[in-house]
């Protein structure tokens, strides 16, 4: 008989649940854009079955802290219908339905929306503390092949992130200090929240990420002097030989932007990183975060949220993540065939700015940004935006 699928809740998958406690919903977004039609029955069964091929998105929570542990509940994630019609897809306005909280205890952890208006889209919402991005796209995969009448390729990894990177390496990183600077400056009001906004530049762009961290660092040092450092999410598989899984499998490096830093500079800077296996430091204290009440940490984060705005320096900078190429016409199946791929990077209130990039079409890419509400005032996204994708240089 089939061991059924069970792994512990890790402490990185811990500090996911405070914080979707705190201000949900913490989940992966991802969105396929095309024309056709959307027929409910034959998502269900592709749903159904690329599911059950990939159960870490049919997850559970049991137990509490330390002891907690995620189970495969064998309840297939919902496909549900709602009405787009009066969403751009450029922003949060219109699409009530992204902020539904996905709940790992009570409900299902995984679901797809079949999006309805003029533009047909779908989307594939995931919570954080079950899988990451990558983890996200190995169920879309499967979710396509069996549209296509293709077999799914499955994935049933329980290997976690902490498990993985100590097998690695086994040094500490000396946490950062609440000393960077944001690209908007300093926090007004006390609205809670983040909000995104999506733009669309033409051209291919060397060193993309690296420039992105120029323009943003540029953007944090017209608010006064001092250290700008962003956190890059990396994908563990590349440590697993061509593995599937669905774990939350991203662990993060840091690179510091100086004044005169180019590009080609931050590009080098996590060549070396990588070389030197820097994805697989932690902080020394980070497993412990397994054995704390979730009730004290949303405590502590409402109170550091309030300190960090007020002060406007943070442990970080903010993220920036480049999903890098990802062929949109492969998203075809159904009687849907896609032409454009996105993705919302979650957003955290503690995280200044949050900057997504994906191209799906020939000579296009998407900037999806994720700010706190309150350095999103007076139009400060959209200027950050604006200079940032201005001063991009193309290939």
């Amino acid at each position: 008989m089939k061991k059924p699928y069970t792994r512990k809740a890790t402490y990185n998958e811990h500090l996911f649940l405070a914080a979707d406690a705190y201000r949900p919903p913490v989940a992966n977004q991802f969105f396929i854009e095309g024309t056709g039609v959307l027929d409910h029955n034959k998502w269900q069964a592709a749903v159904e079955k690329a599911s059950a091929a990939n159960p870490g998105t049919r997850l559970r929570l049991k137990g509490h802290l330390g002891w907690s542990k995620w189970i495969d509940s064998g309840i297939t994630p919902p496909v549900i219908e709602v009405d787009g019609s009066n969403w751009s897809g450029t922003g949060p306005d219109g699409a009530p339905f992204l902020m539904k909280q996905l709940n790992p205890r009570d409900s299902h952890t995984c679901e797809v929306l079949l999006i309805h208006g003029p533009t047909p889209r779908i989307a594939f919402r995931t919570h954080h503390a079950v899988t990451d991005g990558r983890g996200t796209f190995t169920w879309i995969e499967d979710i396509f092949r069996v549209l296509n009448s293709l077999e799914p390729l499955g994935s049933t990894s329980t290997l976690s992130d902490l498990e993985l990177v100590r097998s690695i390496r086994k040094e500490y990183r000396t946490p950062f200090p609440f000393d960077n600077l944001a690209p908007a400056g300093k926090a007004e009001g006390d609205e809670g929240g983040v909000t995104w906004k999506r733009v669309e530049v033409q051209g291919r762009f060397k060193n993309f990420l690296g420039q992105i961290a120029v323009l943003a660092a540029k953007e944090a040092r017209k608010h006064g002097s001092g250290p700008v450092r962003f956190s890059v999410p990396v994908d563990l598989r590349r440590h697993m030989k061509g593995a599937r899984s669905t774990c939350n499998l991203s662990m993060a490096i840091y690179i510091e932007v100086k004044p005169d830093s180019t590009p080609q500079d931050i590009s080098d800077n996590i060549s070396r990183q990588l070389e030197l296996n820097n994805d697989c430091l932690i902080d020394r204290l980070d497993p412990l975060f397994r054995y704390v009440p979730q009730s004290l940490i949303t405590s502590q984060l409402t109170k550091r949220v309030r300190k960090i705005h007020q002060k406007g320096l943070y442990t970080s900078s903010g993220v920036i993540t480049n999903l890098g190429s990802v062929q949109a016409s492969a998203f075809s199946g159904g009687g849907f065939k896609g032409k454009t791929a996105w993705a919302i990077p979650p957003g955290l209130d503690a995280s200044p700015f949050v900057c997504g990039m994906i191209s799906s079409r020939e000579n296009q890419t998407m900037i999806i940004l994720t700010m706190p509400r309150v350095l999103a005032t007076n139009n400060r996204m959209d200027i950050i935006l604006e200079n940032i994708t201005g001063g991009l240089i193309p290939a």
